[in-house]
């Protein structure tokens, strides 16, 4: 018998891979193509949740606070003192300056409502104590309704005050996470519940974000300076 010659090998290896190729996409229409994770389906350079605001900080000027204590309000002090020092020791605008609070952890107090603060007893759970009174604060003692000269921030200090003078506050959902285990456990309710009504109960402004390591290394990837603060 003669042996075929190489144009018929040839023509046989591809006719065979062409069957296979044929098969494998008959198989895909038929049964689906297998599904790509989340990170694969956003497409590459898409915006990725937080970016828009992070836009906005283009001043010469940028720095984010790490802030994850309440500390008494302390951080706000700093951020009055930093605006401050810009402003007097170096004549800059405020428009010159970008401060962004980066809040997580124990120091998600100091952006949630004052309905919150009675309804789940935060000063109590947090060991907030408010200055007027000297008991565990049932309202947000870091807000310029209630801040004053002699309690815990004096109302230039206050959250509303320092987002005036151009300061953004920023909370992640792992923090509201946290503080919806802490407060459901405490039994103020069923977990969805208590995590409904703190994203609802962010004080105006108040930008969430979905992880503060993420953002606090997004924001020095965009040229914004950390510090942490007490």
């Amino acid at each position: 018998m003669t042996p075929p010659d190489d144009g018929s090998l040839g023509r046989t290896a591809r006719r065979n891979f062409l069957g296979r190729l044929l098969g494998g996409a008959t198989a895909l229409t038929l049964f689906g193509a297998p599904h790509r994770g989340a990170a694969e389906e956003v497409a590459v350079g898409q915006p990725q949740p937080g970016d828009d605001w992070m836009r906005e900080l283009t001043a010469p000027h940028r720095v984010a606070f790490d802030w994850s204590a309440h500390k008494n309000g302390k951080p706000l002090s700093q951020g009055k003192n930093y605006l401050d020092a810009w402003r007097d020791a170096f004549k800059t605008t405020e428009h010159e300056v970008d401060l962004v609070f980066g809040i997580h952890g124990d120091a998600i107090p100091v952006v949630l409502a004052d309905a919150l603060w009675s309804r789940y007893r935060i000063g109590e759970q947090y060991e907030v104590t408010d200055g007027g009174t000297k008991l565990p604060a049932i309202r947000n003692v870091f807000t310029a309704a209630h801040a004053a000269a002699g309690g815990l921030v004096a109302p230039e200090e206050s959250v509303e005050a320092l987002q005036k003078r151009g300061a953004k506050f920023a909370v992640c959902r792992n923090t509201v996470a946290g503080a919806t285990k802490k407060l459901a456990a405490a039994g103020f309710g069923a977990p969805d519940e208590v995590r409904a009504a703190i994203v609802s109960g962010l004080l105006p402004g108040v930008i969430l974000v979905p992880a503060m390591l993420v953002t606090l290394t997004q924001l020095q990837e965009r040229g914004v300076r950390y510090l942490k603060v007490a």
